[in-house]
Formats: C-alpha cells, sequence, structure tokens
C-alpha cells in the first residue's frame, strides 16, 4: 500500500512538473478508458490546445500505420508490469498534412491491488533529428554505394617523401595480401608491364614536373594469380601555394574484361568483315533518326552501280526494287521496325544498272534504344538470281514434260479443274478434254530406236503447239498420249471438227534426218465434254480415255466421243472387277474340265482346265468377260495361281483312282508367265499334290513369245527343268513364230479351231493342220486339234496321224465330278 502511494505521488509529480515546464504530457486513466493530453501534446497531433474530452483514439488514430502496432503493443502492458518504464518514437499526423516524429516516455502505475490502472509519460518532438539522421544515412549509402560500383582501388603519392598509400582495394586488384603490402613506388612500377611501363613513366613524369590537370592512361600490370590484368589509371597533382606538385592522387580500376570484349569485338567484326567478304554479301547500315543509309562497295558492284561504297537514302534503293515486290519489302521493314518481327528477311526483284533483273534476298536487325524503339538497321543483301531461276525450273519441271517442253498431267489437270470450276452456271460454253494415242507408236521406237522416237514426239508435240488457240492446253501425258484442253467449245459438233483437224495435222509425214523415206502416223482420239457434267478433273480425263480406247477397239485412226453408252459399259467394268475381286477371296470360281482325247481309239488322254465364274446374282459369266479384265487389273495372278493348285489337285485324284498317266492342260495367261514367282508357283503345286511333273502341261499363247522373247524363253526353260511339259496354244494365230519355234522350249502345239473347222470336206483350209503337223513331227512335237464338232474332222486328223483332240464332238467343258464319269470310257458320239 505505501508504495502505491508513492507510485501515484510520483506520477502526479512528473505531471505537474511536465505542465509546469511547457512540455508535452499524457495520462491514460485505464479503468475508465480517458486520456489527458497536455496543450503541448495535442499541438503535436494537431488538436485544439483546449481540452474537450480526449479518447485514446485522438492519439491513436494519428499514428502512422507503420507505427501503430508497435506503439498499441508498448503501450498496452500485462497487469503484473506497474512500475515499467518504456520509450518509444512513431510518427503521428500534425494537422498540417505532415508526419512529426515523437519521443514517448511513460512508466505504468499500478493500483492498490498491483493491476496497472493508469499511463503517465511525455512526449518530445524529434523531427529535426531524425531527419538528420535520415541525411546521414542516405549520404554514408551513397557514398559506400559509390565506392563499391566504382570497384577502384585509391592512391595518394607524397612525391615529398616518395611515400605512397596504397587503399585496400588498390592491393586487391592485383591479387596481393595484406602480408605483402608496401609503400614505395616500386612496389607499383616494377609490376607494369614492360611495354606499357615507358608510357606510364612518362605520364606520371609529366605530372610531377607540371602537373594540374588530371590523367588517365591503360596499361598492363602483373596479378599476383592470374597474369597480366589491363588497367586505367586516373589522377591529378596537388600543387603547393607556389605551384609546386607536392602529391599525386588518383585511383585505378581493372578494365581486363572490357579490353578483352573489345578485343573480341575487333576479332568478330573482323570475321563478320571476312564472311561477309566470302559469301559475296553487300552490307547496308540505316541510320534512322539522320535518313542516311550506307552501302558497302560490294552492295554497289550487285547492282552495277558505279563508286564503290556510297552513302544515299532508303527511297534510293527502293527505287530500284521491282514494282510488284516493293509493298511486301515496306511491309516487311515495318513489321520488324515495330517489334513484329524478331529480323527481317525478304527476298525481291531489283533492277539491274544493265537493265537486267535480279534476285536478292535481303536481310536485317535494328539496334533499339532504351525504349525500345529504332535508332539504327543494318543488314546484308545476297544474290539469289541462280537459285531462284534453278527452283523456277524445278516449279516448270514438276508441270511440263522434260522431253518436249509441254504441260504434264498434273498442270493439265489442274487447268481443267480450274475450267470446270468457272463453268458453274448453266449459260456458260462447255469446254473439251481431247485425247490423242499415237497408232502403233511402239513400232517405231523397236524399229528405229528411242532417240528417233523422241524425236517423232517432239516434232508432234511442236504441231500441237503450233495450233493451239489462246486459253487452250496442250499436253503429253505418258510415251505416246497427248491431250488436249479447249475452251468455250460450242457444241460436240465442233469438238469433233478440231480433234479431226489435230489429227490430221499429227498424221502429215515426217522427215526424220537418215531415213530414206518419210514416217507417217496416225492418232487415235477420244473426246469428253463438260456439259456432260463434271465435278473432278480426273472424271473428264478418264471419259476422254475410254472415247480413245474405243476409238482404238473400232480400228484406230479415228475419234470418238465419250457418251452415256461408253459411260454405262465403264460402270459394268468397275462392277465387274469389283465383284471379281470378291470372288476370288469368296471362292465364287470353279474349274471345268474339257476332256483331250487320244484320235486313235478315242479314249481320254487328259483333260484341260477351264475357269468358270458362278456369280450370285448374274449366273455363270464367260471367261471372255472376265478373264482379260483380272489381267488388266493383275486379279489373273491370283486367280491364276489358284487355278493351277486346284487343277493339279484334281489331277492327284484322278490319277490316283483311274490311270496314273493322264495328264492335265492349265492355260497360263502372259501376265503369269512374265511374273517373277511363276517357277516357285509352279515347284510349290507339284510338292504340294505330288503329281508327276511330265503329267502337268502349261498352255501358252503364241502372242506372249513375241512380246518379251528373251524373257519368255528363259522362264519357260526354268519351268521345263521342273519337268512340266509346255504346249503352244492357239499356234498359227499369231505373229510369225514359225521362224523362231525352234527356239522355244515346247513340248506340243495346239492347232486353233479355225482351222479345224470344216477339215475333211476338201476346204483349202486343210493344208494349214496339214502344214502343222508336218511341222511338228520334224520337231518331234505333240499336236492337240481343238474345236473339233464331227466325224469328219475326226477322220481328216486321224487321218494325218494328229495324236490328240477336243471339242464339242466329243464332250463341253463339263464341272469335275462330270468329267470324272467320263474317265475309262470311248468318247463316241
Amino acid at each position: 500500500m505505501p508504495q502505491t502511494t508513492s507510485d501515484e505521488q510520483l506520477a502526479q509529480r512528473y505531471l505537474l512538473a511536465g505542465l509546469s515546464s511547457g512540455e508535452a504530457v499524457w495520462d491514460w486513466d485505464l479503468t475508465v478508458d480517458a486520456m489527458f493530453l497536455s496543450p503541448g501534446f495535442r499541438e503535436h497531433l494537431g488538436l485544439p490546445p483546449v481540452e474537450t474530452g480526449t479518447s485514446p483514439r485522438d492519439w491513436f488514430d494519428r499514428v502512422h500505420h507503420d507505427d501503430l502496432p508497435w506503439l498499441e503493443a508498448t503501450l498496452r502492458p500485462r497487469n503484473d508490469e506497474g512500475g515499467r518504464r518504456f520509450v518509444i518514437e512513431h510518427r503521428v499526423r500534425n494537422g498540417r498534412d505532415d508526419w512529426t516524429w515523437l519521443a514517448v516516455r511513460g512508466a505504468a502505475i499500478a493500483g492498490t491491488d498491483g493491476t496497472v490502472t493508469r499511463l503517465i509519460g511525455t512526449a518530445a518532438d524529434i523531427t529535426e533529428r531524425k531527419q538528420a539522421e535520415e541525411k546521414l544515412r542516405i549520404s554514408e549509402e551513397r557514398l559506400a554505394l559509390a565506392a563499391a560500383a566504382t570497384n577502384d582501388g585509391l592512391y595518394d603519392w607524397d612525391l615529398r617523401t616518395d611515400r605512397i598509400y596504397y587503399a585496400p582495394r588498390w592491393w586487391a586488384l592485383i591479387g596481393l595480401t595484406p602480408e605483402e603490402e608496401a609503400d614505395g613506388p616500386d612496389e607499383w612500377l616494377n609490376r607494369v608491364h614492360p611495354e606499357d611501363l615507358i608510357w606510364l613513366q612518362a605520364t606520371l613524369d609529366a605530372q610531377m614536373s607540371a602537373g594540374g590537370k588530371p590523367f588517365q592512361i591503360e596499361y598492363r600490370i602483373q596479378h599476383g594469380l592470374s597474369g597480366w590484368r589491363w588497367m586505367l589509371c586516373r589522377g591529378i597533382a596537388v600543387m603547393d601555394a607556389e605551384g609546386e606538385p607536392v602529391r599525386l592522387v588518383g585511383s585505378q580500376s581493372d578494365i581486363t574484361d572490357r579490353k578483352v570484349a573489345e578485343e573480341q569485338l575487333r576479332i568478330s567484326e573482323e570475321r563478320y568483315a571476312l564472311a561477309a567478304q566470302g559469301a559475296n554479301d553487300g552490307l547496308w547500315d540505316w541510320r534512322i533518326q539522320e535518313g542516311e543509309v550506307y552501302y558497302s562497295p560490294r552492295w554497289s558492284d550487285m547492282l552495277g552501280l558505279p563508286g564503290g561504297e556510297w552513302v544515299g537514302t532508303m527511297e534510293d534503293w527502293f527505287a530500284l526494287v521491282h514494282a510488284s515486290d516493293l509493298p511486301g519489302l515496306r511491309a516487311a521493314f515495318e513489321l520488324h521496325l515495330s517489334g513484329r518481327l524478331d529480323h527481317l528477311e525478304h527476298e525481291v526483284r531489283t533492277r539491274h544498272d544493265s537493265g537486267a533483273e535480279l534476285w536478292v534476298l535481303i536481310r536485317g536487325v535494328a539496334i533499339r534504344d532504351a525504349l525500345g524503339d529504332a535508332i539504327r538497321m543494318a543488314g546484308s543483301m545476297t544474290d539469289i538470281t541462280a537459285r531462284k531461276r534453278a527452283e523456277q525450273q524445278i516449279l516448270f519441271d514438276a508441270f511440263h514434260d522434260g522431253l518436249t517442253g509441254l504441260p504434264n498431267r498434273s498442270l493439265l489437270m489442274d487447268r481443267i479443274g480450274q475450267t470446270i470450276d468457272r463453268r458453274r452456271r448453266p449459260d456458260d460454253p462447255p469446254c473439251a478434254v481431247i485425247l490423242f494415242d499415237l497408232d502403233h507408236f511402239k513400232t517405231v521406237n523397236d524399229s528405229l530406236g528411242p532417240n528417233a522416237g523422241d524425236e517423232v514426239l517432239r516434232i508432234l508435240a511442236k504441231r500441237l503447239e503450233n495450233q493451239r488457240r489462246a486459253g487452250d492446253t496442250i499436253a503429253r501425258l505418258s510415251a505416246d498420249e497427248f491431250g488436249v484442253l479447249m475452251d468455250g467449245v460450242v457444241d460436240v459438233k465442233a469438238a469433233m471438227t478440231a480433234a479431226q483437224r489435230l489429227a490430221t495435222i499429227m498424221a502429215e509425214p515426217i522427215h526424220l534426218p537418215g531415213l530414206p523415206q518419210e514416217l507417217v502416223l496416225t492418232v487415235s482420239g477420244g473426246i469428253a465434254m463438260s456439259h456432260t457434267g463434271y465435278g473432278q478433273a480426273a472424271d473428264m480425263l478418264r471419259d476422254a480415255s475410254l472415247a480413245m480406247f474405243r476409238a482404238k477397239g473400232a480400228g484406230r485412226n479415228r475419234v470418238e466421243v465419250f457418251d452415256d453408252a461408253l459411260r454405262a459399259r465403264a460402270m459394268s467394268r468397275l462392277r465387274t472387277e469389283a465383284d471379281l475381286r470378291l470372288a476370288a477371296d469368296r471362292h465364287q470360281l470353279t474349274l471345268f474340265y474339257q476332256p483331250i482325247v487320244r484320235l486313235s481309239d478315242q479314249t481320254i488322254a487328259g483333260f484341260e482346265a477351264l475357269i468358270r465364274w458362278l456369280h450370285p446374282e448374274r449366273g455363270m459369266i464367260s471367261p471372255a468377260d472376265f478373264v482379260p479384265l483380272a489381267e488388266d487389273t493383275g486379279l489373273i495372278l491370283q486367280i491364276g495361281r489358284w487355278a493351277m493348285q486346284e487343277a493339279a489337285e484334281q489331277l492327284a485324284r484322278w490319277q490316283k483312282t483311274h490311270d496314273s498317266g493322264l495328264f492335265m492342260s492349265v492355260n497360263v495367261s502372259g501376265r503369269q508367265m512374265l511374273d517373277d514367282d511363276m517357277v516357285d508357283c509352279v515347284r510349290h503345286v507339284l510338292d504340294d499334290t505330288g503329281v508327276r511333273p511330265d503329267t502337268l502341261k502349261l498352255e501358252i499363247t503364241e502372242s506372249l513369245l513375241m512380246d518379251d522373247p528373251g524373257r519368255a524363253v528363259s522362264m519357260m526353260q526354268q519351268i521345263r527343268s521342273l519337268g512340266v511339259h509346255l504346249s503352244l496354244d492357239d499356234f498359227g494365230t499369231g505373229y510369225s513364230s514359225l521362224s523362231y519355234l525352234h527356239r522355244y522350249p515346247v513340248n506340243s502345239l495346239k492347232i486353233d479351231r479355225a482351222f479345224v473347222s470344216g477339215s475333211g470336206n476338201g476346204d483349202r483350209r486343210e493344208e494349214i493342220p496339214r502344214i502343222i503337223l508336218l511341222l511338228a513331227k520334224s520337231l518331234d512335237l505333240d499336236v492337240v486339234a481343238e474345236g473339233i464338232e464331227n466325224p469328219s474332222e475326226v477322220i481328216f486328223l486321224r487321218g494325218l496321224e494328229c495324236r490328240y483332240g477336243q471339242g464339242y464332238y466329243f464332250s463341253r467343258p463339263v464341272p469335275a465330278d462330270a468329267a470324272e464319269k467320263l474317265l475309262g470310257l470311248p468318247m463316241l458320239p
């Protein structure tokens, strides 16, 4: 209790002393949360001098928000902190929108129960001290930053005592430790590179003798750890009253990095100059603000301009650029200067001083200021004329025929497509596509050689090109095939007239150097008209091709027009081809067998296997309707392998149950015979079925031997080496194979039905089979006469000692079960 009374008395005395001295005093009664602020304190807070009921918020609301948490934490002590004294500095708003720094001192007063009930203290304005402290802090910070930023080593040379003060940083710059420090000039000068010492000594001597003006010099100095370092030395002489130098003060800084960078820049610039010279590029340098452009001598030479390097403007340059390319070049410059493109790279045509046109590649990059604005731009110009011409030639070659220079199939297709797109309106005149194919052109190459054939094609291409109307396209589509797109054709009659006129011109005699007589070639042509409705160029070209093939089938040397009937046949062919592919995969094909009879006793010696197609919707389809299609599409390879395997398996069964000497003839197409897998196919069939090789006979057509005689003979010899017999089918209906017959490894001949029909009745045609049989006998070949239909033909052929025969007289081709019933029986009508 006495202690509390003493504290209260002390507080009252402290408060009265403050009031009497005019200091800022405050008293906070915590029991009622009321606060007394003296007039001096209220002045600090910008409050009226007369107290009208003050709360703590009148003080705290004016405290800086950064200082308020610390003030509140300091002024709100725990209840058991009676007698605690405190000091805190903080900022308050003084009513003039300025901040006043206050130093608040106070004490916590406890009540009778020991709980803090009152805070009392004073406040003093310390704004000027705080401002002075801040200025001092900033000044010291600036000095520290400046010293750190310069990274300089200071020195102070007393010329009277010849002693030098070296700052610690000076020693650090040359890599020495404090133990190695000294104060003589030799510690400095003895470390300077010998080549630079003479210049440094001369500079320092000049200051010592005259001085008074700042100097700087660059030199190399020996570093304690890392060899030679470049230094920049600055200094000035300090003069006494008589004008005599008494001190030399200054600094040195390490500029090794800058010197290395300068050397690298020099090397880089030298390399760039050499590279530019080696690349044969012209250089340009545009100072944008001044509007001047420097052009190197190579730049001038490239354009044929006299005078070597010169200075001009960008408009001087742009005036030489091709008018069509100039907008693009200006746009490219603008995009780069605005920052939307990282660098400039643009190709344009420009005019040479001689009037020629050059292609150049312009490259450049801008140098920008701190705001990103372009202030300078430099780059190169490269002559790319040769490359552009090569590219144009490549593009030309991609769409033109290399032999004749005419557009090729791709370009013709593109122009047909464009024409079709322009002819969407019904009132637009139609266009026509004409396809020409040379008749028997292969004969020219075979007889005169490929060089003569190429010359013929060039002559015909020039004839067509000379007759071309403006807007028409003449193209070479393949070896001996030309296409013509005629725009604006009135009707079919006009297209036919134009096609026949072109065909007549192409059929005019051709004179080739070295030939005693002129060469005449006819053409077959097909026409497709756009008014029939086409959406694709390929469809129109296809239909013209179909019409051309109809012209060839009708005897050649004529022009046909594609019509609905031809379209129907083409669609039928497509459907048949699709069905045939399914038939081969779904086993809709079957084999029929026609007996081959010994004419001596009319017993069956073997069979010929014949393919039949039983279509699920169209019924039985004749081989004449699908075998040629199978050969065109390549399906004959798959079908032929199946037929040989099936026929051999059937032969194996019949040989086991009836006659081990029974043979089977299987037709082989020219496409099969020239297939690389043919020999392996025959070998596989023999191994898989186990039939005797000499009972398997492959029938090949005479025309095959004339298509590729060398390859045919090689393939036949390989098959014969397996023991398989070969038969020459339709003998006598082909070419001049009589003169080559002895070369072919065949076992038998088949007389065509055309020479058998009507024999035995005194017809002159009887002499042909007679001659064939005599020829076969002299070559030790068997003969099979096909197409026998009556007894007189049997008697006639038997009289000529023809060994075998087949025909409707004996039996039509029948399924396997029906053919098996014929075995062992004489084939009598």
